[in-house]
């Protein structure tokens, strides 16, 4: 057994702390009738102040960062949430300013353990950009290979893999971050030959079937969804250690070919599958489930599956958890663990899931439900989404009207940007379009970096 890695993911206390978010204090309020208000300006002075012992009193920081990445024009977006109402634009990233490619397409972005480093994986730019999230300056463009979808830190950080689509090929950077040198190294694991590690496939069954998102267990394993396309999915776990084929499972027993994320602090990984058609009834919206200390499914009825039924007698059948939509994608914890959200990007609407039982608990209905008896394009099409260090809102990508990957017809939104939603309420307090009456505009990839907090969350890799 490998020795347990855990990384630390940091949270918030801004509740106590009284730092405001968006949507939860507007600008406009008016302070009450009998409050003195003091209408003169405050000098405002960004050096750090002396204390009455002459020591040097440091400037408080933005709670956290949200980036959002802008596949549609190439653009990664810093908003920046402090004491002020909302969330406010600190920086933008212009990716094509650093990739030699026409389209450059940034499509997911993950982060080191201690959050000073970004990985942001470019399809159409076919490489991985390294960003240094202190002052959001790239330091590092590795050309990993056309369609890089994701790009991961390892737990210890001394590792980046990549899924790389268009090759069939997971791919490995080796990493230093204390000198900021990253090489891409010649092994990597084609995805498209894996019926040579089981006996449930045969020669010419996993053609079709690429890497496409991946993350880490706590014990030394990786596990990634293949696809692109739900006809393709399958699953492919990998001893990050040997780097080399742990165990796969085919399209008929884990059809997964989508996210990836495992629970924070239990044994436990949750996949998602998703396909999108003209007809809702046709579509597909599930999600799996596995013991990560077996490397093993869990039924539908909470089971671990015993090793000697991978035989033919397990299938997706027994497997396959209903996620209640349509083109099940992007799911996330909230940071205590209680909850685990997942969205549906063609219907709109997702599920709430009590990690610890594996079953729904309640249901999101909040993108566009006025929109439900029109055009059935007519959707926000929600994506990916990353919590809150504080766990009080949930940030969604919302598709474009011209989108850039996934099925059109899925995957086509009307408002471009992310939403945060609430997590208590379940309701979405705001919209943010940085660039909404650009028909280019498409946004898939978000994350959280957090800033001047305090305390520590125990995590695996996200």
């Amino acid at each position: 057994m490998k020795e347990k890695s855990r990384r630390n993911f940091i949270r918030s206390t801004a509740v106590a702390g009284g730092v405001v978010v968006a949507g939860c204090l507007h600008g406009d309020e008016e302070p009450a009738e009998d409050e003195d208000v003091d209408d003169t300006e405050p000098d405002v002075d960004d050096t750090d102040e002396e204390t009455d012992d002459g020591e040097e009193e440091p400037v408080e920081e933005a709670a956290y960062e949200v980036w959002a990445l802008d596949q549609g024009t190439d653009t990664g977006y810093i908003y920046e949430a402090s004491d002020n109402p909302g969330l406010e634009l600190a920086e933008t990233i212009d990716f094509g300013e650093h990739v030699d490619a026409d389209n450059v397409v940034p499509h997911m972005v993950d982060y080191s353990s201690d959050y000073e480093y970004a990985a942001v994986g470019c399809t159409a730019g076919a490489s991985t950009v390294i960003v240094r999230t202190e002052d959001h300056e790239v330091v590092e463009v590795v050309e990993t290979g056309p369609s890089s979808h994701f790009a991961s830190f390892a737990p210890d950080d001394s590792f980046i893999q990549v899924d790389v689509i268009a090759e069939g090929a997971i791919k490995r950077i080796d990493v230093d971050l204390e000198n900021e040198e990253f090489e891409l190294l010649d092994d990597e694991i084609d995805t498209n030959g894996l019926h040579e590690y089981t006996d449930q496939a045969e020669e010419g069954d996993f053609d079709g079937s690429d890497p496409v998102c991946h993350q880490y267990t706590g014990d030394g394993y990786s596990y990634h969804t293949l696809g692109p396309g739900y006809g393709d999915g399958a699953l492919v776990i990998v001893d990050t250690e040997e780097f080399e084929v742990e165990r796969v499972f085919t399209h008929e027993q884990v059809p997964t070919n989508c996210g990836t994320v495992p629970h924070p602090t239990e044994d436990k990984f949750y996949l998602t599958a998703g396909l999108p058609a003209e007809e809702d009834e046709d579509g597909v919206g599930e999600w799996y489930v596995f013991d990560t200390s077996e490397n093993l499914p869990i039924t539908t009825e909470g089971e671990v599956v015993d090793e000697d039924d991978l035989d033919g007698t397990i299938t997706s059948e027994h497997l396959a958890r209903d996620a209640r939509g349509v083109d099940t994608h992007g799911f996330w914890f909230t940071p205590d663990a209680s909850e685990l959200w997942l969205l549906n990007r063609q219907t709109n609407d997702g599920v709430v899931i009590d990690p610890d039982e594996d079953e729904v608990i309640e249901e999101i209905d909040q993108y566009g439900p006025e929109q439900h008896d029109t055009d059935a394009e007519e959707r926000d099409a929600p994506d990916i989404m990353w919590a809150s260090p504080d766990g009080e809102q949930m940030f969604v990508t919302l598709r474009g009207p011209n989108p850039l990957s996934g099925d059109p017809h899925a995957a086509t939104g009307i408002n471009p940007g992310f939403s945060v939603i609430d997590v208590e309420s379940r309701e979405i307090e705001e919209i943010v379009q940085p660039d909404e009456d650009n028909e280019d505009s498409d946004f898939h990839g978000i994350g959280v970096v957090p800033r001047g907090v305090e305390g520590e969350y125990t995590s695996p890799a996200w």
